[in-house]
């Protein structure tokens, strides 16, 4: 490793190379950062247009804010919830059905 690290800085063309490939690899980390943050922005502007939209009072305050989506995230995971047990349930009956009608023609022959 030590032989590596030597070359490349005692030649001036590994040296270039590893600086562009260095100045690349910023410049991509930049460019996900920045899409990172303008997403995110578009996200909230989007949620702050459906609270106003739906007659909700808009968060003043980053606490608020925090808040307001906690709560929303809250219910979201409730009605999942809800969701799934209903589907296990509704699966279940389905299954217990089949069980019965495959039973009763297996013993009723």
């Amino acid at each position: 490793m030590d032989s590596l690290i030597d070359t490349v800085f005692s030649n001036p063309v590994y040296m270039a190379i590893a600086v562009i490939l260095a100045i690349l690899l910023i410049y991509a980390l930049i460019k996900k950062v920045i899409k990172l943050i303008l997403t995110i922005g578009v996200l909230l502007v989007i949620y702050v247009v459906y609270l106003n939209y739906t007659g909700q009072d808009v968060p003043k305050s980053m606490d608020e804010l925090k808040e307001s989506v906690s709560g929303k995230v809250e219910k979201v995971k409730e009605a999942t919830s809800e969701s799934i047990l209903e589907a296990k349930e509704s699966t279940r009956k389905i299954v217990e059905e089949k069980v019965e009608e495959r039973l009763d023609k297996l013993l009723g022959d």
